[in-house]
């Protein structure tokens, strides 16, 4: 329900140009996503829990902005239908450095595209398009504490988190969960160790150029992988 794919997209004002019922209002806007969310509830019960991404902005103009974001997070409370939800942002389509943040791999990013995709990239308008963002851990959370005060349902908080110090504190905020990605990349055993007190932060930097391993198998490309053993 974010970075600007089908359901977010049909959220946006600046995206969603319909004139029916699925267009124009909030109320209008939102009805995918919340039939959406009633019928995977409907399909799976209390089996399994359910969560959804959602923006707390997405980062271009005609985006979800955070007050919209908060209206659709108070309906999807409302509703019933989720466990908790994930508070993200940014746009795949329009802006992802927003969820980054960030250098920009642009070289890298490039030498994954065809040729004429890396030719644009060379462009004002391609160069545009990934943006660097000053990076800070949590870059979101003051943001997602309006969301906080604004529902009752478990909330997720992202952002570029590394350390032992920033979850504790997003636990004091109260989120019920922190959500870590380029970290476990980095470190898929980091979780074990900031438990068990053997670490207190991550290593990753935040370079970004796990990014472009998307087309060839997300993974942290500052590592060389253990060889196996057999």
């Amino acid at each position: 329900m974010a970075h600007s794919y089908l359901i977010s997209s049909f959220l946006a004002p600046g995206l969603n140009r319909r004139k029916d019922g699925w267009g124009g209002s909030l109320e209008n806007r939102a009805r995918l996503g919340r039939q959406v969310a009633r019928a995977v509830r409907d399909e799976v019960g209390s089996d399994a829990a359910i969560t959804a991404k959602i923006s707390v902005s997405d980062g271009f103009k005609g985006g979800v902005t955070t007050d919209e974001g908060i209206e659709y997070a108070r309906l999807l409370d409302a509703d019933g239908t989720l466990d908790a939800l994930q508070l993200s942002g940014g746009s795949s389509l329009m802006n992802p450095m927003y969820l980054f943040r960030g250098e920009a791999p642009l070289a890298e990013f490039a030498a994954t595209m065809p040729l004429v995709v890396r030719l644009g990239m060379k462009t004002p308008v391609g160069k545009g398009f990934l943006k660097s963002y000053p990076f800070e851990e949590a870059y979101f959370r003051e943001k997602a504490l309006r969301f906080r005060a604004a529902v009752s349902m478990p909330l997720m908080l992202l952002g570029g988190i590394n350390q032992r110090a920033t979850m504790d504190q997003a636990m004091a905020d109260g989120f019920d969960f922190v959500a870590m990605g380029r970290a476990l990349l980095r470190e898929p055993d980091l979780v074990d160790r900031l438990q068990s007190e053997r670490a207190v932060a991550g290593v990753c930097i935040h370079c970004n150029r796990c990014m472009p391993t998307i087309y060839s198998g997300t993974r942290c490309p500052v590592v060389t992988p253990a060889p196996l053993q057999l």
